[in-house]
């Protein structure tokens, strides 16, 4: 193996990896989120969450949530001049994505 077939081997192993961890990411979000789910139904329908937690939440930037809230496909308040989205709602959307 020369050195530029290693390099090039390198890259790859490292673009795998980066796609792993974040395949790791989502899947200890999606059972925290289960986890949240099966304790307690009820507190978690009205749990309020920002845009900020929102956006951590689905591992995307705000112009992202943006779109998705302008599509309607998840559900959000205005309270005063914050948007609030509703956890399950977000669980929710993360379960039909996923």
């Amino acid at each position: 193996m020369n050195t530029q077939q290693f390099f090039r081997s390198f890259d790859n192993l490292q673009e795998e990896v980066k796609e792993l961890k974040a395949l790791q990411k989502r899947v200890l979000l999606l059972l925290e989120n289960f986890r949240l789910i099966s304790a307690d139904k009820s507190s978690l329908q009205e749990d309020w969450i920002s845009v900020k937690e929102t956006c951590t939440l689905l591992s995307c930037s705000e112009v992202t949530l943006w779109k998705i809230r302008k599509d309607g496909t998840i559900p959000f308040t205005r309270i005063k001049r914050t948007i609030r989205f509703k956890r399950i709602d977000v669980v929710n959307y993360l379960n039909q994505k996923g």
